[in-house]
C-alpha cells in the first residue's frame, strides 16, 4: 500500500447499527473478561467506562467546548458540523439503524465500520466468515495501514476533518499522534484491555513488530502533513496557518537565537515551518536504515518549506516530489522491515540528531520521546526505566522546553549520550 491506506471500503449506503448492538452480555457486554473464547466479550464495558473515545461527544457539551464554539461564533458545538465531524459518527439518518444513537460519540463503527452487512458473520471464527466480513465492510484494524488511516483522520486531520488555526485559537489542543504509541494507549486505557495480545491473536491476526507499526505511521503522518500544507496554500491570502508548525510563532520573544535545525536549509529567518515533526523523525530513522532515503527526504522537505513560504506555485510538484520518496519509504518497509541491528542504528541515529539539534521545539522533541521508547521497548528496556518517566516528565509543559536538556536526559536512555552541544 502507499503511504496513507484509503479507509476500507463500505458497502455504499450500509447502515451503522449503533454500540448498543454489540453490548448483549452473549456478545461484548460482558461484565468481565470471559474464558474459553478468542476474545474477551467485555468489549463494550471497557469501551463505555475507559474508554476516551466514549466521552468525545459528551466533551462537546463541557464548559470548554461550549467556550470554544462561542468564540468561534458556531452555535452549540454538540450541533456543529466540524465538531461532530470527529467527536461522533457522522451518518446520514438513511443509515442509521434504529439503535443507533450519535450522542454514543465514537463507537464500534466509527472504527471498525458500518456492521449492517458483517453483523451476523464477523464471530463465526472461521478464515471464510472473516474474509467475508472484511468484504461486507469490517475493516482490518489489524493491518496497521488500515488502522493509521483510520485514526489519522481524526488525530491528524484529513479533507473533511481538521482542527483549524481558528479552532486552536480558541483553545481546541493542538493535535498530536505516533500510531503505534496510541494504539497501546487506546488498548489498554483504563488499565483495562480492549483486546489481548496474546497466542490466538497472533494466529488470527496481522500482528507487525512495534518498530514497523512506528515507521509506518510516521510515513502516513509524513503524508498527511503534506496533503495539508498543499491544500493549506491553495486559497487565499493567508495560509491555513494549522498545516505550520505552532511553534513557528508560540515561543517566547525572548528567544531570539537563530537556530539553524529551524526551517528548511536556506529559509529565510521568519519563515513559517511547515508541521514537520513526523517527517524529521523518519528522516532521522532513515539515517542508519537508509541513508539515500533519508538524504532524499530531507531535500524534499525543503523543498516544500521553501515553496510554501515563497512560492506557492511550486508547492504541488514540491508536495508530489516528497510523496513519492514516502512511498518509496513505505514500499521498503513493507516489502522488508527492519531487523534488530536496525532497529539498534535507528536508536543510535535518533540520540545523534538530538544531540546535533534536529528537535528544535516541543512538537518534535514529543515524537522523539515516543520513538525513543518504541525502540527501548524492541530493547526491553523502556519499561520501568527511571529516564523514560524523566523524559516524558520534561515535556509536560511545552513552554518550558529546552532542546539541549531534552537531549541530555533522551542521551541517558541508551547510556550513551548523544553527540553534540
Amino acid at each position: 500500500m502507499g503511504p496513507v491506506a484509503a479507509f476500507a471500503t463500505e458497502t455504499p449506503g450500509a447502515r451503522h447499527e449503533g454500540v448498543a448492538t454489540c453490548a448483549s452480555t452473549t456478545c461484548h457486554g460482558a461484565a468481565r473478561p470471559l474464558g474459553g473464547t478468542p476474545v474477551l466479550q467485555n468489549e463494550y464495558v471497557t469501551w463505555s467506562a475507559f474508554d476516551p473515545h466514549a466521552s468525545a461527544f459528551r466533551t462537546l457539551r463541557d464548559e470548554r467546548s461550549t467556550a470554544i464554539a462561542r468564540r468561534l461564533g458556531m452555535g452549540p458545538a454538540d450541533q456543529a458540523p466540524a465538531c461532530l465531524a470527529c467527536h461522533a459518527e457522522t451518518v446520514p439518518a438513511g443509515q442509521r439503524g434504529p439503535r443507533f444513537q450519535q450522542d454514543d460519540g465514537i463507537g464500534c463503527e466509527a472504527c471498525h465500520g458500518a456492521a449492517a452487512n458483517w453483523l451476523v458473520t464477523h464471530d463465526d471464527g472461521t478464515p471464510e466468515a472473516r474474509a467475508a466480513s472484511r468484504r461486507n465492510g469490517l475493516r482490518a484494524l489489524d493491518d496497521p495501514d488500515v488502522r493509521g488511516a483510520v485514526c489519522l483522520a481524526c488525530h491528524a486531520g484529513d479533507g473533511d476533518r481538521t482542527a483549524t488555526h481558528a479552532m486552536m485559537a480558541a483553545g481546541h489542543p493542538r493535535l498530536a499522534f505516533e500510531l503505534d504509541t496510541f494504539t497501546e494507549l487506546w488498548r489498554t486505557s483504563g488499565g483495562r484491555e480492549h483486546y489481548r495480545r496474546d497466542a490466538d491473536y497472533a494466529a488470527r491476526k496481522e500482528q507487525p513488530g512495534t518498530v514497523e507499526v512506528w515507521l509506518g505511521g510516521l510515513v502516513m503522518a509524513s503524508a498527511a502533513s503534506v496533503a495539508q500544507v498543499e491544500a493549506a496554500v491553495s486559497g487565499g491570502a493567508l495560509p491555513e496557518f494549522a498545516a505550520f508548525n505552532c511553534y513557528s510563532c508560540h515561543r517566547s520573544m525572548g528567544f531570539a537565537r537563530w537556530r539553524e535545525h529551524g526551517p528548511a536549509a536556506g529559509s529565510m529567518p521568519g519563515a513559517l515551518r511547515i508541521n514537520d515533526s513526523a517527517l524529521r523523525l523518519l528522516q532521522a530513522a532513515l539515517q542508519s536504515w537508509d541513508p539515500a532515503a533519508a538524504g532524499a527526504l530531507k531535500a524534499g522537505m525543503n523543498n516544500l518549506q521553501r515553496a510554501a513560504n515563497e512560492d506557492r506555485t511550486g508547492v504541488a510538484a514540491a508536495a508530489d516530489g516528497l510523496r513519492r520518496e514516502l512511498s518509496g519509504v513505505s514500499a521498503r518497509l513493507h516489502r522488508a522491515p527492519p531487523g534488530p541491528a536496525d532497529q539498534e542504528g535507528m536508536l543510535r541515529s535518533l540520540l545523534r540528531a538530538s544531540g546535533e539539534g534536529a528537535y528544535p521545539d516541543y512538537a518534535t522533541a514529543e515524537q522523539a520521546a515516543m520513538a525513543a521508547v518504541v525502540l527501548l521497548t524492541g530493547r526491553g528496556n523502556a519499561s520501568g526505566n527511571p529516564d523514560v518517566d524523566a523524559l516524558f516528565a520534561d515535556l509536560e509543559d511545552d513552554a518550558a522546553f529546552d532542546q539541549a536538556r531534552f537531549a541530555r536526559i533522551l542521551g541517558r536512555l541508551s547510556g550513551r549520550p548523544p553527540s553534540g552541544r
